[in-house]
């Protein structure tokens, strides 16, 4: 199993120690605080690594308070909703 830290665009993501057996999705914490997401299975291996060139934006819409209490507010702002670089 991959319980090192992994980072999707900048967000690091650590996977949390648990019996995933049966579940569809595998909890990982936000930059190792409490503030957790839920990751589908078909987005990552066998061991729990995100796999390379998915999109998982999804995964962080709507965690705008997560990413605060995370300590990582500044990374929060490319899952918005309509976000446009450089407009």
């Amino acid at each position: 199993m991959n319980y090192s830290f992994q980072y999707y665009k900048g967000v690091p993501l650590q996977q949390i120690k648990r019996n995933y057996k049966g579940l569809k999705a595998r909890r990982f914490t936000l930059n190792g605080t409490n503030q957790n997401v839920w990751i589908p299975n078909k987005y990552l291996l066998e061991d729990g690594t995100i796999k390379e060139n998915v999109n998982i934006d999804f995964v962080f819409r709507g965690c705008n308070r997560k990413f605060y209490l995370a300590g990582i507010r500044h990374l929060y702002t490319p899952f918005k909703l309509g976000y446009r670089p450089g407009r």
